[in-house]
């Protein structure tokens, strides 16, 4: 995954999320994203219906909007889910306040990559100005 894909959605925050439920889709903001071993992360807690959406359905998309609302992104792959402890040790590093999220450590957070994916960068009439595939 680039590095210029995870500054983007690390400057505008929050980027937002959709799964499907059921046939239903279903978009909620996020905040997490972490890059670690040349990919980039995210998460959610495992008592969360998002988690059980993406266990039924790992296809997911990704979007945010730049800052000045003339650019945006979306990105795009299947949820592979990763739950070594040294994963949930970076995310803690990447954003601390998740000590007081999960207390009881990473067993109740649910951190994943998109493999395959693609993020592709958007003008604001939609045309894609650069696409990443990986």
């Amino acid at each position: 995954m680039s590095q210029e894909v995870f500054d983007f959605l690390s400057v505008n925050r929050p980027f937002y999320m959709a799964t499907v439920d059921g046939e239903t889709p279903k978009v909620r903001p996020m905040g997490f994203v972490m890059f670690y071993e040349g990919k980039i992360w995210f998460g959610m807690g495992t008592y969360k219906n998002v988690y059980k959406q993406l266990q039924a359905n790992p296809q997911v998309e990704i979007s945010a909007t730049g800052p000045n609302n003339e650019d945006w992104i979306r990105i795009s792959g299947r949820a592979v889910f990763d739950q070594r402890p040294q994963l949930f040790k970076a995310a803690l590093e990447a954003m601390p306040r998740l000590k007081d999220i999960y207390p009881e450590g990473g067993a109740k957070m649910a951190i994943f990559s998109l493999v395959p994916g693609q993020a592709s960068f958007m003008s604001i009439g939609g045309t894609p100005t650069k696409i990443i595939d990986w």
